[in-house]
């Protein structure tokens, strides 16, 4: 039988396609699959390692067309269904790539790895159900990469905020693999949510110990240092934030909090200038700044901070509390204005619930500053009746109460609200 010298031809491109693409050569692989399509081109996986010469390139569009043509030839192959679900999935396309996952399945129901990647699928496009269904059956049949099952499952029970699952998955994940930051990051993450920011500080800090530049464990750490008011440190993991993610809103803020507390008040409002470059329809950078205007005794343009940051959002309960408070108790006669700090206030325990101490100590100053000093009193009572044990919230609240008790409204310079 005479040999077929195009099909000779193209098995010799394909396989220096496959040692160029092996040796990182992947223009090479690209220009060798190509030329060796040309000469067959009916051979389907000659297409599918186009498809990932393509991918290593950064051309998604051709990588995925090359996917669609391998499977056209060859429609029983699960793994181009596999890759092309790889690929749709990375492209945010979650329902297609879910259709190629249930294909593969089909066609291969041992192929373990497919639930984890439907399981994703359905974890971003919302249905919770589903995932948690699809990542028990992957870290089922596939116990070897148990770490990566469990890690995205702990990741969605975060997003869920089931801070306690989140926290079992990801310890769980470090068991099996100690050294992933991912896992060290998520289980801070869901530790600092749940209100424990001396452990959380702690995965974050393990987690850059493994990947110096992750800038969402540096923001982490940052949080959990000002929370515990080492403003200092806080400052430092946000300055870092910065200058490894400089597009990071979130970054500049919190080291711009961070500098209000240490006193810096250029600095914190330098920050909160360039969070609202950035951001200029985010309602918070606009309240923090107007706290440093505050701070620096310049309550007119407190004011005018705070009503920017209510065009932005006109039910956001913190930017009516802020602006009653500085209405209420700023030492500037001019800027006062009662009626409307008590109509402000009102407003934020509204959309709050009355469930809000800090709201409730708001509604109070501004009651106190329309001379309804009972009704002041009524809501400072309120309002720390909720403090479930802060002494040092107690301890202030404590002392306004005592000034509406003697029939004296609040003043405060320096702070903004509470």
């Amino acid at each position: 039988m005479p040999r077929d010298r195009n099909t000779d031809d193209a098995q010799d491109l394909f396989t220096r396609g496959h040692r160029a693409f092996n040796a990182g050569d992947h223009r090479e692989a690209v220009e060798c699959f190509s030329r060796a399509i040309r000469l067959r081109p009916d051979v389907a996986v000659a297409y599918r390692f186009r498809a990932y010469a393509h991918l290593e390139l950064g051309d998604r569009v051709s990588a995925l067309n090359d996917l669609d043509q391998a499977i056209r030839l060859k429609p029983d192959d699960p793994q181009a269904f596999a890759d092309r679900a790889a690929e749709l999935y990375a492209q945010k396309a979650f329902d297609q790539a879910v259709a190629d996952c249930d294909t593969v399945l089909s066609l291969d129901p041992g192929r373990a790895p497919m639930y984890g990647l439907r399981g994703r699928c359905h974890a971003d496009r919302g249905d919770t159900e589903s995932a948690l269904k699809d990542y028990a059956a992957a870290l089922a049949g596939d116990p070897e990469n148990a770490a990566k099952y469990l890690l995205w499952r702990a990741q969605l029970h975060l997003d869920c905020e089931d801070f306690a699952a989140a926290d079992a998955d990801a310890s769980a994940a470090l068991l099996a693999d100690p050294t992933d930051p991912e896992a060290h990051y998520t289980r801070g993450a869901a530790r600092q949510q749940a209100g424990d920011p001396a452990a959380a500080a702690d995965d974050f800090s393990a987690a850059l110990r493994l990947a110096p530049d992750h800038a969402p464990a540096l923001l982490g750490r940052a949080v959990c240092h000002f929370v515990r008011k080492d403003h200092a440190a806080a400052a430092a993991d946000a300055d870092r934030v910065v200058r490894l993610a400089p597009g990071l809103v979130k970054g500049y803020e919190l080291r711009g909090m961070a500098r209000k507390a240490l006193g810096d008040l250029a600095g914190a409002q330098a920050d909160f200038d360039e969070a609202i470059r950035l951001a200029p329809g985010a309602v918070m950078p606009y309240n923090f700044r107007a706290g440093v205007h505050y701070a620096r005794g310049n309550y007119a343009a407190a004011v005018r901070d705070h009503m920017e940051a209510l065009k932005k959002d006109p039910r956001h309960p913190g930017t009516f509390n802020q602006l009653a408070w500085v209405w209420s108790t700023c030492p500037d006669p001019d800027v006062r204005n009662g009626q409307q700090a008590r109509g402000c206030a009102t407003r934020a325990c509204e959309l709050t619930d009355w469930a809000e101490p800090g709201f409730l100590d708001t509604l109070a100053a501004a009651c106190a500053e329309c001379g309804e000093f009972d009704e002041a009193v009524k809501w400072q009572e309120k309002a720390m009746g909720l403090l479930n044990g802060d002494a040092e919230r107690e301890a202030d609240y404590q002392v306004r109460l005592d000034l509406y008790r003697q029939r004296k409204p609040a003043r405060v310079v320096g702070s903004a609200a509470q």
